[in-house]
């Protein structure tokens, strides 16, 4: 299954980690992007296997932005992730208190598309938070 060998490579990469020095910051960063982009595309292929748990079929291809706004700084970004978490519980309650409403399938959408931007702003949070310039 491709998200096992996606797995799999980012543990590998990880296991990797302890063969760096610990002030060697320009070594590693290569390393934990690419653990990064492979915990990413695990994330997604793993969505789609539970939408296809769900609803038998394959997910409509949507449009997710590339990249929340850029924000002028760290604290914007944790509101943005704040707010997006509350809109994300609201979905989550709503589709468990009304499963067979007619916007049902919308609002499972709606949440596809929040939680790719959750990601994507745990790993601007995380760059931001970590970077060194």
């Amino acid at each position: 299954m491709q998200a096992d060998g996606l797995h799999r490579a980012a543990a590998l990469l990880s296991n990797t980690l302890h063969e760096y020095r610990p002030d060697d910051v320009a070594g590693v960063k290569p390393v934990i992007e690419q653990i990064l982009a492979k915990r990413e595309e695990w994330k997604r292929v793993m969505l789609q296997v539970e939408h296809v748990k769900k609803t038998g079929k394959l997910p409509d291809p949507v449009q997710v932005p590339s990249s929340v706004p850029p924000a002028n700084g760290l604290a914007e970004l944790k509101l943005e992730l704040a707010r997006i978490n509350v809109n994300i519980s609201k979905t989550k309650k709503k589709l468990e208190q009304n499963p067979e409403h007619k916007k049902a399938q919308h609002w499972a959408a709606d949440l596809d598309k929040l939680e790719a931007l959750k990601d994507d702003l745990k790993t601007q949070i995380v760059a931001l938070t970590y970077a060194t310039t």
